[in-house]
């Protein structure tokens, strides 16, 4: 993916769970002001990067294949 593809927040949010089926598995802030989340699809483990911004406007900054989730062990 060469481009950035920017939209507002909620419909952002919208595309990824309703027309990718993708479910946001984490997120955390980079700065005051911006928010990143992975959303993955649990069918084929996609994945993408979106980060959000205070201003509502979210962009997908990075996309890619076979996604898989670490599982804890224990303490």
């Amino acid at each position: 993916m060469t481009d950035v593809s920017c939209d507002d927040s909620t419909r952002m949010a919208h595309m990824l769970t309703n027309a990718l089926g993708a479910e946001r598995q984490g997120r955390g802030l980079r700065d005051p002001e911006t928010l990143l989340e992975i959303w993955v699809t649990e069918r084929n483990g996609d994945w993408i990067i979106v980060q959000t911004y205070t201003n509502g406007t979210s962009c997908i900054v990075a996309m890619g294949e076979h996604w898989e989730g670490e599982i804890p062990g224990p303490a």
